[in-house]
């Protein structure tokens, strides 16, 4: 029995990181392409969890690298930077990146408390034309 709910756990969990992410995560303010832009334009500092590969391809402007640790498979909210009321810009590859969720998760319970998630993340960005870096 202990086995079989171990099992259906599990089956939950990789479950819930496939297919589409949720519309909002609670204390992150979701934000499109167009108000991410005036983020960054006001200094707000941006954070892309896409593989190295991609971010080395093209990223938002000003936009850091972060990636999960290899030994606890987590976001380190030190990358985050120190200022917990700084607002801060948290994307991933598209609305099916749950590692976005996971950082921004992470930052929320980091107490970070201006946390701005942009759901639809490089792929909105550059459908909508947006500048990119490289």
């Amino acid at each position: 029995m202990a086995v079989a709910a171990l099992a259906m756990a599990v089956a939950g969990t990789v479950y819930a990181q496939t297919g589409e992410t949720p519309m909002s995560l609670e204390g992150a303010r979701t934000v499109s392409a167009a108000e991410a832009k005036g983020l960054i334009e006001h200094g707000t500092a941006v954070f892309d969890v896409r593989k190295k590969a991609s971010f080395v391809e093209g990223h938002m402007p000003k936009a850091k690298s972060i990636k999960k640790s290899d030994e606890t498979e987590a976001f380190d909210p030190a990358a985050l930077g120190g200022n917990k009321d700084a607002p801060l810009l948290i994307y991933g590859h598209g609305s099916d990146g749950w590692s976005a969720v996971d950082a921004v998760k992470t930052a929320i319970s980091a107490e970070y408390k201006k946390v701005h998630w942009m759901r639809g993340g490089w792929v909105e960005w550059t459908k909508a034309g947006m500048p990119i870096e490289q």
